[in-house]
C-alpha cells in the first residue's frame, strides 16, 4: 500500500464538529428576528437543511415554523424572485 493511500483514507475532508448554536448560546428563535432567520434561509429562499445549518433536530423544528410565521407576516420572502427585488435577505453562499 502506498502511503498517499493511507493518508487519504485517514483523513476526514470538511468534517466540522457539530454542535448546535441555540443549544450552545443565549440565542432564543423568535418569529420577529427577521435578521436571524434571514441567515437560515438560501439564496433560492428555501429554509436550510440541518446539515448545512448544523442546528440538532429540536432547534430546527423551531426554527422552520419561526421561518414560515414570520413569511406569513411579510417580514420574510417566500420566493427568490422577491429577494432579488429587495437585494438579497441574508448572505448568499459565495459569502458563507
Amino acid at each position: 500500500m502506498r502511503t498517499t493511500e493511507r493518508v487519504r483514507r485517514t483523513r476526514s475532508f470538511g468534517a466540522r464538529p457539530a454542535f448546535c448554536p441555540f443549544c450552545k448560546g443565549d440565542v432564543k428563535i423568535d418569529y420577529k428576528d427577521a435578521s436571524l432567520l434571514s441567515r437560515y434561509i438560501s439564496s433560492q429562499g428555501k429554509i436550510v437543511s440541518r446539515r448545512r445549518s448544523r442546528t440538532c433536530a429540536k432547534h430546527q423544528r423551531r426554527l422552520a415554523q419561526a421561518i414560515k410565521r414570520a413569511r406569513y407576516l411579510a417580514m420574510l420572502p417566500y420566493a427568490p424572485g422577491h429577494i432579488w427585488k429587495t437585494g438579497g435577505v441574508g448572505l448568499s453562499r459565495s459569502t458563507r
